[in-house]
């Protein structure tokens, strides 16, 4: 079942991974007011974070403007994958505040990007589960949903979170087997991804 899933996970991310949507802005020179650089904010995310390794990361801001990067992780013996992105939309200054009508906003957005992907598979349904908010210790929280996923026989679960990070969007997605053989908690990765991000 894990291996037959593996595939499976890494299409779902990738996919999910372009939904940011377009804008305009000088963040990769660092010229959008005081906030870091898109390459600043590439190089707080660590190697390892709660046992997820980083891998390749995407510029996609350097051909469409407003998407920001993305950055690929993998658990351990690849019993998850998910990816970080961190893009603007072309906005100025992204609040970090969970309740803010732009992260709502950007959240809903990235809710109806992922079960939109749905009607471009026929082997695949998304449902939508709980949604809920996760608290990262002195900073604020992300808005967070679970999402369950079957391609054909395969089934997988995705928790798809959406905050701020030093006026930017910080989307993270963490995609595993329902059924695991080495169960991967997302919760601290997220956690952790947040943190580093913020700085």
């Amino acid at each position: 079942m894990r291996r037959a899933a593996l595939p499976v996970l890494a299409a779902l991310v990738a996919l999910a991974a372009c939904a940011e949507g377009p804008g305009r802005d000088g963040a990769a020179t660092g010229r959008a007011g005081s906030r870091p650089s898109l390459e600043q904010m590439a190089a707080r995310l660590p190697a390892e974070v709660a046992s997820f390794s980083r891998g390749e990361t995407t510029w996609h801001e350097r051909d469409r403007p407003g998407f920001g990067l993305a950055v690929d992780y993998a658990g351990p013996a690849r019993s998850a994958v998910s990816t970080v992105s961190i893009y603007d939309r072309g906005e100025a200054m992204v609040p970090q505040e969970v309740a803010s009508a732009a992260i709502q906003r950007e959240f809903n957005a990235a809710v109806q990007d992922a079960l939109a992907l749905a009607d471009q598979r026929t082997s695949q349904r998304i449902t939508e589960g709980v949604r809920s908010e996760i608290a990262v210790p002195g900073q604020a929280a992300l808005q967070c949903v679970d999402l369950r996923s079957t391609y054909g026989r395969a089934q997988v679960q995705t928790l798809l979170c959406v905050g701020g990070a030093a006026g930017r969007y910080l989307k993270v997605q963490v995609t595993s087997p329902v059924r695991q053989v080495r169960p991967v908690d997302p919760l601290p990765f997220v956690v952790g991804i947040a943190q580093a991000a913020r700085g």
